[in-house]
């Protein structure tokens, strides 16, 4: 019986990464390199990654938030404060394609790893700094973090009801946001590199700035009306989910066959052939006449049955799922969503770390599907310095120099080095 053949290499494989990010839109950013397929190690302090302390843990200590981003890769444990664990940086990075650091500015050039030095001894590699507000400007040195991104970038003075305290976005919304806007930046400028001959490149990433773009119909509406846009004074099915029997669902009417087709499903066919309702500006300046029958007749279906029967018609809705219901949705199982650390979707056979990490023995699986070369999530989340001696061997590094920065504390590891150490 012929052996199976080996999946595909991701589409970034040979890409090498070192991620020394303390920051979860760090995290993301070299966990999506990681996902397509590129070797990415992430560089912690002997402590540990800061995620690592986020809640919510496990009963034997583990972050949820951790289990996630740090999912895909390899950990090396370093000391940076320590001169020699710089020094042993310095030579790492002569070796990789990419950097990605989230340290406030000034930080490496302190350190003496700013991207000018860097680049006199690695042209070609390209730097992503992921900061709260970017290398430079008024607010360059101040602390931030996704809160504060949500809330300066104007995403909080339209969430939540008029009349209440703004609202910030979902957990972690503009460290995944910069993450990704991060990660695509550093393809394009592994693109132009290859494809030109361009050498490596800084990327600067402001999160207040990757929010505040995403903010712009909001923003661009203010500019030409002159007035900031309002909260809703109360959610009805023009704004957001509305209850149903069994929870909640959102309705979308912008269309006018959405608009009639809804009616019609709801059993309001009088309202479904109001040639002024028909009109979406005149529904929005006319809730009084249809919204309140609508919420009524909404009430009495189940979201399954009232998704299915829009659906038939094309109508877009959708109810809102509770996370179990997420989690086992025929969909999502369907496309193979739902994958394990070794790769395999759900109905697949678990690999031997699925078993010590059972309860994260499903992840969320590919944002994108490529044909040729699929994303993959090969590796649960590492633990502390777990690849210490394996990268460092593969980085052609000293064993007797490992052997110092261990015994130093500068190295942390899992395994002590043996005859198998790096040579």
């Amino acid at each position: 019986m012929s052996e199976a053949a080996p999946p595909p290499a991701g589409a970034l494989h040979g890409i090498q990464v070192l991620d020394v990010s303390t920051s979860m839109a760090g995290a993301w950013c070299s966990r999506m390199f990681a996902d397509f397929g590129a070797d990415v190690s992430v560089v912690e302090a002997p402590s540990g990654h800061p995620l690592r302390e986020r809640e919510p843990q496990t009963e034997d200590g583990r972050s949820v938030a951790a289990e996630h981003a740090l999912a895909n890769k390899r950990s090396l444990s370093l000391d940076l404060e320590a001169e020699p664990g710089r020094e042993l940086l310095r030579d790492l990075v002569t070796q990789v394609d990419v950097l990605i650091e989230s340290f406030a500015p000034g930080t490496l050039e302190g350190w003496g790893l700013d991207y000018e030095t860097l680049r006199a001894i690695h042209p070609e590699l390209v730097v992503v700094s992921l900061t709260p507000h970017g290398q430079d400007g008024a607010y360059a040195s101040l602390p931030g973090n996704s809160l504060t991104a949500s809330a300066r970038s104007g995403w909080a003075s339209i969430n939540g009801f008029a009349g209440q305290p703004p609202l910030q976005t979902s957990q972690y919304q503009g460290d995944y946001c910069s993450g990704v806007l991060a990660y695509g930046a550093a393809v394009a400028a592994l693109h132009e590199r290859a494809d030109v001959g361009q050498p490596g490149q800084h990327i600067d990433i402001s999160e207040f700035e990757v929010m505040a773009s995403t903010f712009s119909p909001a923003a661009l509406r203010a500019q030409y009306s002159g007035e900031n846009p309002p909260r809703k004074e109360t959610m009805d099915v023009t704004a957001g989910p509305v209850p149903v029997a069994d929870g909640h669902f959102a309705l979308t009417l912008s269309r006018a066959h959405f608009y009639r087709d809804a009616m019609n499903v709801l059993g309001l066919p009088d309202l479904a052939e109001d040639e002024q309702l028909q009109e979406g500006w005149y529904r929005n300046s006319h809730r009084e006449l249809w919204v309140d029958r609508v919420h009524d007749a909404m009430a009495g279906w189940s979201r399954q049955d009232l998704f299915d029967e829009l659906g038939v018609r094309r109508v877009v809705a959708g109810p809102v799922l509770a996370m179990e219901e997420l989690r086992e949705n025929d969909h999502l199982r369907d496309r193979g969503f739902w994958v394990r650390p070794d790769g395999h979707s759900h109905d697949g056979e678990p690999a031997e770390s699925d078993i010590e990490h059972s309860e994260y023995s499903e992840y969320t699986g590919a944002p994108a599907k490529l044909s040729a070369s699929p994303w993959r999530l090969q590796r649960r989340a590492p633990r502390v310095g777990e690849h210490t001696i394996e990268l460092l061997g593969e980085y052609d590094i000293e064993e007797e120099r490992v052997r110092h920065l261990i015994e130093t504390g500068v190295l942390a590891s899992e395994v002590a080095p043996s005859a198998g150490a790096p040579r």
